[in-house]
């Protein structure tokens, strides 16, 4: 196995867990959490959620990203073909959702891991609804990015 192909399938692992994890989040999670009514339910759920979300996820996405930064800058010819474009938009796209993330759901999920489970703030859910809101529009982004991966690799 080249160091390229071995490159390739560590980029696509990454990509595959951002984008699985993402979706998993919304086709599971937010779901549940829309159903909730109660406010210490709530809050105890997504607390628990960012436990083991809030460190995963930043890691899986940075590897997407910089594993198909690696790929465009040691694959020969790479940047100049259609596999090195897909790479390059995949990677904007991940990038998309980081700059989505950082100032939406990740701040958020700071607020509500401050929150006290027995006494939530009256608005929760207007904050339940916006991060839900932001989780789906960052989704939305890694799924084109990891469709775009997956041609790269299929293409060189």
């Amino acid at each position: 196995m080249t160091f390229i192909i071995f490159l390739q399938l560590i980029t696509l692992f990454f990509a595959a867990l951002a984008t699985g994890g993402l979706m998993v989040n919304w086709i599971g999670l937010t779901r549940a959490m829309s159903h909730m009514s109660s406010a210490t339910a709530y809050t105890e759920f997504h607390q628990a959620t960012n436990l083991t979300f809030d460190p995963y996820m930043p890691a899986v996405i940075l590897g997407a990203v910089l594993g198909s930064i690696s790929l465009v800058m040691t694959s020969p010819l790479s940047s100049s073909s259609l596999s090195g474009f897909l790479l390059i938009g995949g990677s904007v796209c991940y990038i998309a959702v980081i700059a989505i993330t950082i100032p939406t759901n990740l701040r958020m999920n700071k607020v509500i891991a401050a929150w006290s489970v027995q006494t939530p703030p009256a608005n929760w859910t207007e904050v339940r609804a916006r991060w839900i809101y932001f989780h789906i529009f960052r989704t939305l982004f890694s799924v084109p990015a990891l469709i775009c991966y997956i041609l790269s690799v299929l293409l060189s």
